[in-house]
């Protein structure tokens, strides 16, 4: 008896197949997909095992969630260059951290850019991009770790910068980075102590203040990461300022409640 498949089953067998003799049939064309989680990585860790190993240690392993479908999509043509797109990154980066590099003179070129970027690119030094993209710094030569991670080795993340920048003006960025963390540091301590010096840390909603304050710390990093002024200063120092000032603010009104308490009880 014939057996009969439709359009989708035929592909699907047929990538199963090419998967089987892979290792044999190395230099021919990868059928068009869609393909699994389950296959890429059968497939890649024949082929590019330090690939799959970096995944499986980084932070978009499958524990995280977030697997090769999730970035390259489940089709093979064009899948490198759609994990490249800014897009894909900032679908599950919303908030500060995407918000932070929109904000940025290269989110802001990127933006203006996005049509006519060509992400064929590969994401290595000497590639012509007019401004780099997530991709670019975060997973720089197809790492797939984090290439901006804050445990990598620090010269490895100008040597990045440098590709585009001169290598002075990207020592002085660091060490600028580093003053506005430290600090953002030293504020972040002051409204630590401020917040255990209250008797009752409840009043005036001090452990919400608390974290306001690691909220903005954490956006002044990511103003120095992105090089965005407004996440630097408006959403990090200058709001940092505040959350002291806010912190303050409650525990003298609290002091000054409880002595006029003390007061009326005489």
């Amino acid at each position: 008896m014939p057996i009969t498949c439709n359009g989708k089953g035929i592909g699907r067998l047929l990538g199963i197949l090419w998967l089987a003799v892979y290792p044999v049939l190395a230099d021919e064309t990868v059928p068009p997909g869609p393909f699994t989680e389950t296959e890429c990585i059968t497939c890649h860790t024949q082929r590019n095992p330090e690939l799959i190993r970096q995944w499986r240690e980084g932070p978009h392993s499958t524990a995280s969630g977030v697997g090769c479908n999730s970035c390259h999509g489940d089709r093979h043509e064009d899948s490198v260059i759609e994990a490249r797109k800014n897009r894909r990154c900032t679908g599950c980066h919303d908030g500060p951290a995407s918000h932070s590099y929109a904000t940025s003179k290269h989110g802001v070129i990127n933006h203006l850019d996005k049509i006519r970027q060509d992400w064929r690119q590969p994401l290595r030094r000497g590639s012509d991009y007019r401004a780099p993209g997530c991709s670019y710094c975060h997973l720089h030569e197809s790492d797939h770790g984090d290439t901006m991670a804050s445990n990598r080795d620090p010269g490895a993340r100008q040597w990045i910068c440098s590709g585009c920048h001169g290598p002075r003006y990207v020592r002085e960025q660091f060490a600028n980075g580093q003053r506005q963390l430290d600090i953002a540091d030293l504020k972040l301590t002051e409204g630590g102590t401020l917040i255990a010096s209250a008797i009752d840390p409840k009043p005036g909603g001090l452990l919400k203040r608390y974290q306001d304050l690691t909220h903005h710390r954490q956006n002044v990093l990511l103003g120095i990461g992105h090089q965005s002024p407004d996440y630097q200063w408006w959403h990090g120092q200058a709001a940092l300022d505040g959350d002291i000032i806010r912190i303050r603010d409650a525990l003298f009104h609290g002091q000054d409640a409880a002595n006029r308490i003390t007061r009326s009880e005489r």
